[in-house]
């Protein structure tokens, strides 16, 4: 008789580990949702549908899955992350990073892609939120006031990247933009070029639009330079937008015509090298080109681009062990990490007082 009872145990239990969400929800006479908002309490189910649903829970002895109870618990094991562009050097390499180092500390990775739209971001961050995700990373296109706030009542450790969200209260890792951006402009200007034209972004990118663009007007007029409207192009971020800052900037008349460009992104930079040569301009005899973030393709390029190399993978490293931290209950203060960067001199950079 014990044998059968056990054996009769035994198969009890193996039902329970193999009944699915969706067969309690036919017991019971509703939808997989709602049985995942009583198991989950993530939202209203009226209260005899969810006596209802409990009771067939108590009476099969259901089990919900690991991430179910994980999220009862309120613990999840998963990180939300939000990136502005999943096919962007940038963000994949900071991503890769952040993949490794959670892996490591037993986090999984949640990835969300807001295409540069902060109402993305705000939907992502909404939407970890009710999957009580254990802590955020996002690399954000915009801080904009709701984001902040989203992010802030939201209740789980957060790590911004690429912005500095310090005064707000949040931990950051961001580059020297503005530092490393001037520091590039000093090497053209060494490099004999007092022209010096400017292919940007806009400026409601903060990193990017705003202290790349600051970086290059301090160098400027440390040396005196004034730059005129017409060496300034600004425009998207793919190569097409490469191609017609470059456009516009080798329209300006001689007396302004830029002897060297320098670029916001390597992407910009490649995409205004190869509109140079189809219109028959050397580089960098003619004119130099100069880039930023060192892309992969950066030096194999022809010709192999000047640029600043950023450390995206390191600074996805950074923020997830940051943020694995806070999450082991270390006390991490809101203030901003800044990265390292390298200049990486080449080939499209002409020095323009070696030929005088």
């Amino acid at each position: 008789m014990a044998r059968d009872e056990s054996t009769t145990a035994t198969e009890r239990a193996a039902r329970r580990a193999t009944l699915t969400i969706r067969e309690v929800a036919a017991r019971a006479g509703v939808s997989a949702s709602t049985v995942s908002r009583v198991l989950n309490d993530s939202g209203y189910v009226r209260a005899e549908v969810r006596a209802r649903i409990e009771r067939v829970i108590a009476e099969t002895g259901y089990v919900p899955s690991g991430i179910a109870t994980n999220l009862k618990r309120s613990t999840s094991t998963m990180v939300g992350v939000v990136i502005p562009r999943i096919n962007s050097f940038a963000s994949s390499e900071i991503t890769a990073g952040i993949s490794a180092t959670l892996a490591e500390a037993g986090y999984i990775p949640i990835l969300g892609s807001s295409a540069n739209r902060p109402e993305n971001e705000l939907a992502y961050v909404e939407t970890f939120r009710r999957q009580r995700v254990d802590g955020v990373l996002i690399l954000a296109t915009q801080l904009t006031g709701p984001l902040l706030a989203s992010l802030t009542e939201i209740g789980v450790p957060v790590v911004v990247i690429g912005q500095d969200a310090s005064a707000s209260g949040f931990a950051s890792v961001i580059q020297d933009e503005r530092r490393a951006t001037r520091q590039i402009t000093d090497l053209l200007i060494r490099s004999g070029h007092r022209r010096i034209g400017l292919i940007g972004v806009a400026e409601w990118d903060i990193q990017v639009g705003c202290e790349r663009k600051g970086g290059y007007v301090e160098a400027l007029a440390a040396a005196g330079i004034a730059p005129p409207p017409s060496w300034i192009a600004l425009g998207g971020f793919d190569l097409r937008d490469g191609a017609a800052g470059a456009d516009r900037l080798v329209a300006a008349t001689e007396p302004e015509r830029p002897t060297a460009i320098l670029a916001v992104t390597d992407r910009l930079a490649i995409g205004a090298v190869s509109r140079l040569v189809d219109l028959r301009i050397d580089v960098p005899r003619e004119v130099s080109v100069a880039g930023i973030g060192d892309i992969d393709v950066a030096a194999v390029y022809n010709p192999k681009l000047t640029t600043v190399r950023f450390d995206y993978f390191g600074t996805g490293t950074v923020a997830a062990r940051t943020l694995v931290a806070m999450l082991r209950g270390e006390r991490i203060a809101p203030a901003a990490q800044v990265m390292p960067f390298e200049l990486r001199v080449r080939d499209s950079v002409a020095d323009r007082k070696a030929r005088a």
